[in-house]
C-alpha cells in the first residue's frame, strides 16, 4: 500500500480522513508516465550539459596539445603547398637529401637554386638512385654542381625522399609512395636524428656517380641488378621495387626477365633461389 501511495496509484479522499481510494488505471499510469518522462527529461538535460562540458574540455585539451607540439611538426597537404614551404627554408650550414625521384629538366644547371647556397658556404650532400644518371640532363646537372662543391653519390635504391636542413628540420612525404599527397616538416630533435642516421647509412654505401661500378665482375651482375634481387627476396612487389630503384615497372620486369634467363629460372621464387646459390644475394 505504501508503494502504491508512493507511485500515486492510491490517493487520499478529500471527504474522509485517513481513507484512500485507487485512481483509475488510465489516470494513474498516465501520471506515472508523466513523472517518469519528467525524470528522463531532467537526465537528458544533465547529459547534454555534461556532453557540452566534455566537448569544451576536449577542445581545450586539443588546443593545448597543438600549442605544445605544433612547433615540432608542420603538415602541408598537396604538392603545391609543400613546394611553397620549401621555398621558405634558408639554410646556413647544410642541406642533405635522399632524392628518390629527381626530375629531368631543360633548365641550365647554372640556374639551380643550389648555386646561391654554395656561394653562402652551405654544404650540400645529395644521394640519387642509380637510375637517375640515365637522364642526360641530370648527368649534366650533377657534373656542373659537383665541380662547384656539391657532393653527390648514387646507390641502387632509396627508401623514401628526405631533405634535412641545417641538422634542425627534416622534410618527408606524408605518403612515401606518393609525393603529390604533401609533406611533413619535423623539427623534433629525435626525428631529425633518425633522418640523419638514415641518410648517413646510405651515404657511406653510396658511390661517386662518375666512378660508378656499373658491373661487378665477380658476381656477373650490376649493382642495380644486385639490389633488385635483394628487394625481391625480401618479398617486395614489382611496384615497390620500381619505386625504390627509381625506375619504371617495365624496367623492373626487364631486369627480372634478364636475370631469369641468365640463371635458367622459370619464376620469381626460383630466380631468388638460384641467385642465392650463386652468392648474388645473402
Amino acid at each position: 500500500m505504501d508503494r502504491m501511495r508512493e507511485l500515486g496509484l492510491i490517493v487520499p479522499r478529500w471527504t474522509a480522513v485517513d481513507e484512500d481510494y485507487p485512481l483509475h488505471p488510465a489516470i494513474g499510469f498516465e501520471r506515472l508516465a508523466a513523472k517518469r518522462q519528467e525524470q528522463i527529461d531532467e537526465m537528458a538535460g544533465a547529459l547534454r550539459s555534461d556532453q557540452q562540458a566534455a566537448g569544451r574540455f576536449i577542445a581545450d585539451y586539443s588546443e593545448f596539445l597543438q600549442q605544445t607540439s605544433s612547433h615540432e611538426v608542420e603538415v602541408y597537404r598537396g604538392r603545391d603547398r609543400a613546394h611553397q614551404r620549401m621555398q621558405h627554408f634558408q639554410p646556413t650550414k647544410s642541406v642533405w637529401g635522399l632524392l628518390t625521384d629527381p626530375e629531368p629538366s631543360d633548365r641550365e644547371p647554372s640556374d639551380s637554386p643550389d648555386i646561391p647556397l654554395l656561394e653562402r658556404g652551405v654544404e650540400i650532400r645529395t644521394i640519387y638512385p642509380e637510375s637517375a644518371l640515365k637522364h642526360a640532363s641530370i648527368r649534366k646537372y650533377a657534373r656542373y654542381v659537383i665541380d662547384r662543391g656539391v657532393k653527390i653519390r648514387v646507390t641502387p635504391s632509396l627508401p623514401m625522399k628526405i631533405l634535412i636542413f641545417d641538422g634542425e628540420s627534416a622534410v618527408m612525404g606524408i605518403d612515401p609512395d606518393d609525393t603529390a599527397v604533401g609533406a611533413v616538416v619535423h623539427h623534433s630533435r629525435a626525428v631529425v636524428r633518425v633522418a640523419e642516421e638514415l641518410f648517413l647509412s646510405y651515404w657511406h654505401k653510396a658511390v661517386d656517380p662518375f666512378e660508378l661500378p656499373y658491373t661487378k665482375a665477380d658476381r656477373e651482375i650490376t649493382a642495380q641488378e644486385s639490389e633488385f634481387l635483394r628487394l625481391l627476396v625480401q618479398g617486395g612487389t614489382d611496384e615497390q621495387v620500381a619505386r625504390k630503384l627509381g625506375v619504371s615497372l617495365r624496367t623492373v620486369r626487364r631486369i627480372a626477365a634478364k636475370l631469369s634467363e641468365q640463371v635458367g629460372a622459370s619464376g620469381r621464387f626460383e630466380l631468388g633461389v638460384r641467385a642465392a646459390q650463386r652468392g648474388w644475394v645473402d
